[in-house]
């Protein structure tokens, strides 16, 4: 039987494997401009592909706005509250700004947490932690006699 068994928050918050919760989503760091979007192709660990198919995180367009969204709603809330609305002109675009690598990943995130297990459960779910150490061994073997 297929375990569905999946990472929980703590993996997510790290943006780490949606299915293993230990193998690295972004090559990049988060601090880096240049790197900070750099997904890897599959987990380092579980080998699970982060692209199920070509074009799969258009659908983070959506998560990003609803996060950018909430991020301004809360903002506007949280200045109002402090008698300091006039500077949300300022102070939220700026924010948003400098949290957009942190929107862009979890948004991404979202869909492999999310949409990835619902839309493509047997890519997520297909092979149990078994069939991947047997696969291991076999291309291990395959490579020895490459070899």
């Amino acid at each position: 039987m297929e375990s569905k068994k999946r990472a929980g928050v703590w993996s997510f918050l790290n943006s780490k494997c949606p299915r293993c919760g230990k193998g690295k989503v972004f090559s990049g760091s988060i601090f880096n401009y240049r790197t900070f979007a750099d997904t890897l192709l599959e987990c380092p660990k579980c080998k699970l592909s982060y692209e199920p198919e070509p074009g799969f995180f258009f659908g983070a367009m959506y998560w990003s706005y609803a996060l950018i969204v909430g991020t301004i709603i809360v903002g506007s809330i949280t200045l109002s509250l402090f008698d300091m609305f006039d500077y949300a002109i300022y102070a939220i675009p700026m924010f948003i700004i400098i949290m957009l690598p942190l929107a862009f990943r979890h948004s991404r995130l979202l869909m492999l947490y999310v949409v990835y297990p619902l839309m493509y459960t047997d890519k997520f779910f297909g092979k149990t932690e078994s069939k991947i150490e047997n696969n291991q061994k076999e291309s291990d073997e395959e490579i020895e006699e490459v070899l």
